[in-house]
């Protein structure tokens, strides 16, 4: 059995990483995961609770197929509890496929920086176990020499996504802003053309008129 573990801090608060991490696969920085299915999400005492099933291929040496059976597509089960109250996103998965020989579990959790709530940091943690009569200790560093590659990746997978969202939040608001406008301005020309339009209403009309004197009638005498 063979551990490694790391820690990375984003510079993003923990709504966003979280978000993000949950959304990272698929992304171009890490083609590793190659498929992802959703068992199960629930909602309980305010957590989200989810199970997928994740399919992922690795580049293995092919000593290391034939030693271990595994031939580098693995289907893991994925178990995620968000809990937004105390703000933790825990990540547990264990490979499913594989050899008898071959075991991994992982485990990732993000928490708010305590000393920079702006910040999120990431605890990530891997085991990989090979039970083989010979070798076992040169395949586990193998395989965790992997994991940490790809666990770089996979960071850089959700900056990536958490840029993405920012570009779609920036052109919704753009759009938004654009509708707000052309609706003020819209308005506006109501108004004025409204204004600009002479009454067609008056008041009482008065009408003026001459007169040269008394008016006499005359009559013809038969």
């Amino acid at each position: 059995m063979r551990i490694w573990s790391s820690e990375h801090t984003f510079d993003h608060e923990w709504e966003t990483v979280a978000m993000a991490a949950f959304k990272k696969y698929p992304n171009p920085l890490n083609r590793a995961v190659t498929g992802i299915d959703v068992v199960k999400q629930t909602l309980e005492a305010g957590k989200i609770l989810t199970e997928r099933i994740i399919q992922s291929h690795f580049s293995i040496p092919s000593w290391a197929t034939k030693l271990t059976g595994f031939s580098g597509t693995q289907y893991s089960h994925e178990y995620t509890v968000i809990d937004p109250h105390r703000k933790e996103f825990s990540l547990t998965t264990r490979n499913l496929n594989g050899s008898s020989f071959l075991r991994v579990d992982e485990k990732l959790t993000y928490k708010p920086d305590q000393e920079d709530p702006n910040k999120t940091v990431l605890k990530q943690d891997v085991i990989v176990t090979i039970t083989l009569p010979a070798f076992a200790d040169y395949c586990e560093k193998t395989f965790l020499s992997i994991y940490s590659q790809n666990a770089s990746k996979g960071r850089q997978g959700v900056e990536w996504v958490i840029d993405n969202l920012k570009k779609e939040y920036e052109e919704i608001s753009k759009k938004v802003s654009t509708i707000l406008v052309s609706s003020e301005v819209h308005e506006m020309s109501e108004k004025m053309r409204h204004w600009s339009i002479p009454s067609t209403s008056s008041g009482p009309s008065c009408t003026s008129s001459t007169s040269s004197g008394p008016t006499t009638s005359s009559s013809k005498s038969q």
